[in-house]
C-alpha cells in the first residue's frame, strides 16, 4: 500500500470492531462491511476483534486487552479500524499506554481515508489532536448522559437499567407508561408470595428453595438466591417511586485510576420520587419487612439456628447488639456482650444465666399482660415513648458526630492537619455520620411497623403466650412462641444489678 509517498508491506492485519453508546448492531454491521471491504481491495489476512462494552477503560475492554497483548507480540502488521478514536478515548494515561504498544512493536493504525505511523512525528502529532478530541467528546457525551439520567429520575422516569421483578419497561399487553415500568401480571402473583412468606416471618433463603423446588425461576431462567429474594423485599421501586442519588463513585474491581472511591450516600440524601408507577406493594407492608429483616440482619448466624429459647432476642442496653447464648455444663448463658465501637472502645455489659435472665422476662411479660388488658392505650404510650427515647438517643449521637467532624474541617482550615491526615479524618467521621443516620432510619420504620399491630392481637398473641411458654420443652418451638410477642429484650447488668426492658411487638 502507498500513501503520501510512504510504502508499507502490509499482510496480516487485526480488524476491530467497537460500538458506542448511540449506534445499534446494524451499525457495527455496516463497520464490518466496511473493514472487510478494505482488507479484500489490500489482499490482507485479517482476524477480527468485536468489542460491544462501552466503557473507556482498556481494562474493562476484554478484546482491545487481547489485541493490545498481541500488538506488543508483534503478532500483526497493523490494526484497522473506521476511525482512529475506536481504539479508546481514555484519558492520557490510557492512549499513552495504547501509543506505546504500537511505537515498539511498529504496528500500523489503517483507517478508511489514513494510515497512522506512530513513530513518524507527523503522524505521531496528528494521532495526538485526534485523541484528545476523541476524549472531550466523550466527557461530554458522559457528562451529559449522566445529567439526563439524573433529570429523567427526578421528572420519575425509570433511568436505572433493568427494572425489578415483576416490573418491566414502558409496556405490557394493554398497559402503558411512557419511560417508565409497568407490573407484569404473570410475574405479580409470584412476587405477592415473596411479599406474604417475609411478612409470615420466613427466611429469604426458604422463601427461594420453595420458588426453585416448584421450577419458578428468574425472568433469565436461573435459581432463586435468598440475595436476591432479600433485595426484592427491601426494594423501594415496588412501592411506586423512584430513588436516584443513592451512590457516587466506582465500585468496580478494574475501575480507571482516576475514578473516584465507590460511596455509600445516606439515605437522608437521597432523591425520592413518588407515585411515578403502579404500587405492589404497601407501605405498612414494607415497614414491616424492613423491621424483620432488620432484627434478624442484627443477630449473629450460629444464633439462627435458635438452638436455645432466647436466642437471637436478647440485645445490648448500652450497644444494641444481639448476645449471644452458650452452654457450660449443661447450663446455658448469656453471654457478655463481645461488641467493640469504630473507635476501638469495648462494650463491657457483662453475661447472666440464661434461667435467671428468663424468669425477669416472664414476670415482665405477665406484668405487661395486666396492664395491657385494662388500660392498652397506657401500654402503647409508654411502648411509644421508649422507643422515641432510643431514636432521640441516635439523634444526639448524631450530632455529636456531626460536630466532629466539623472541628476536623476547622481544624485542617487552621493548619492543624495536612491534607492526607484531614482526609482521612473527615472518612472516619463522615462514615459514623452515615452509619447512624441509617440507623435511625431503620429505627423508624421498626416503630412504625409496631404501630401496625391491633391491640386484639397483642392480647390474644399474650394469652397463648402464657399459656403455653412454661409447658413446651423444644427451644426452637419456645423460642417462635417468645417472637409472637416480643420484638427484643434489651439487657444491662452493672455489678449485680440487672435492668431488663422489653420491646413488645
Amino acid at each position: 500500500m502507498d500513501l503520501e509517498n510512504r510504502t508499507y508491506d502490509i499482510r496480516y492485519v487485526a480488524n476491530y470492531l467497537r460500538k458506542s453508546r448511540a449506534e445499534s448492531m446494524e451499525d457495527l454491521e455496516k463497520h464490518r462491511m466496511v473493514l472487510t471491504e478494505l482488507c479484500i481491495k489490500n489482499s490482507f489476512k485479517f482476524v477480527e476483534y468485536m468489542e460491544v462494552g462501552t466503557s473507556d477503560s482498556i481494562d474493562m475492554r476484554p478484546e482491545i486487552t487481547k489485541l493490545l497483548k498481541e500488538i506488543e507480540d508483534g503478532v500483526y502488521d497493523a490494526v484497522c479500524v473506521v476511525e482512529y478514536d475506536r481504539l479508546g478515548r481514555g484519558d492520557l494515561g490510557e492512549q499513552d499506554r495504547l501509543k506505546k504498544a504500537f511505537q515498539k512493536s511498529e504496528t500500523l493504525i489503517i483507517t478508511p481515508d489514513k494510515i497512522y505511523d506512530l513513530n513518524n512525528d507527523i503522524d505521531d502529532t496528528y494521532a495526538d489532536l485526534k485523541g484528545f478530541f476523541a476524549r472531550q467528546e466523550y466527557k461530554m457525551i458522559t457528562k451529559r448522559l449522566r445529567q439526563g439520567k439524573i433529570i429523567g429520575a427526578r421528572r420519575g422516569q425509570w433511568t436505572n437499567g433493568i427494572p425489578p421483578f415483576p416490573y418491566v419497561y414502558q409496556r405490557y399487553r394493554d398497559k402503558y407508561n411512557e419511560k417508565g415500568l409497568v407490573v407484569n401480571d404473570e410475574r405479580m402473583p409470584i412476587y405477592r408470595e415473596m411479599i406474604e412468606k417475609a411478612l409470615s416471618g420466613i427466611p429469604s433463603q426458604k422463601v427461594a428453595q420453595s420458588l426453585n423446588q416448584r421450577g419458578v425461576f428468574t425472568p433469565k431462567g436461573n435459581y432463586w438466591s435468598a440475595i436476591t429474594v432479600q433485595r426484592l423485599l427491601l426494594d423501594e421501586t415496588h412501592l411506586g417511586r423512584i430513588i436516584s442519588n443513592k451512590t457516587r463513585g466506582s465500585g468496580h474491581k478494574n475501575k480507571r485510576p482516576n475514578a473516584k472511591n465507590y460511596e455509600a450516600i445516606p439515605k437522608s440524601e437521597w432523591t425520592v420520587v413518588e407515585n411515578c408507577h403502579e404500587a405492589v406493594k404497601t407501605k405498612e407492608e414494607h415497614d414491616r419487612i424492613v423491621a424483620i429483616l432488620s432484627s434478624r440482619k442484627r443477630i449473629p448466624t450460629k444464633s439462627r439456628k435458635q438452638s436455645h429459647v432466647l436466642t437471637g432476642l436478647v440485645k445490648c442496653a448500652k450497644c444494641g447488639h444481639a448476645h449471644t447464648i452458650h452452654l457450660v455444663d449443661c447450663k446455658a448463658f448469656v453471654r457478655p456482650c463481645a461488641y467493640i465501637d469504630p473507635l476501638g472502645n469495648k462494650c463491657r455489659n457483662k453475661g447472666i444465666l440464661s434461667d435467671t435472665l428468663e424468669e425477669i422476662i416472664l414476670k415482665e411479660i405477665s406484668k405487661y399482660q395486666s396492664e395491657i388488658i385494662n388500660s392498652s392505650e397506657t401500654v402503647d404510650c409508654q411502648q411509644s415513648d421508649n422507643i422515641r427515647a432510643e431514636i432521640s438517643e441516635f439523634e444526639n449521637l448524631l450530632q455529636k458526630y456531626k460536630k466532629a467532624l466539623e472541628t476536623v474541617n476547622d481544624a485542617y482550615e487552621l493548619g492543624d492537619y495536612n491534607r492526607e491526615e484531614w482526609q482521612t479524618r473527615k472518612r472516619k467521621w463522615q462514615k459514623l455520620v452515615g452509619q447512624t443516620e441509617d440507623e435511625i432510619y431503620e429505627m423508624k420504620k421498626i416503630y412504625q411497623s409496631n404501630q401496625n399491630i391491633s391491640d386484639e392481637e397483642r392480647k390474644q398473641n399474650l394469652i397463648n403466650f402464657l399459656g403455653n411458654i412454661r409447658t413446651m420443652t423444644d427451644n426452637v418451638q419456645r423460642n417462635d412462641l417468645y417472637r409472637t410477642v416480643i420484638e427484643s429484650i434489651v439487657y444491662l447488668r452493672e455489678g449485680n444489678t440487672i435492668d431488663v426492658k422489653i420491646n413488645f411487638k
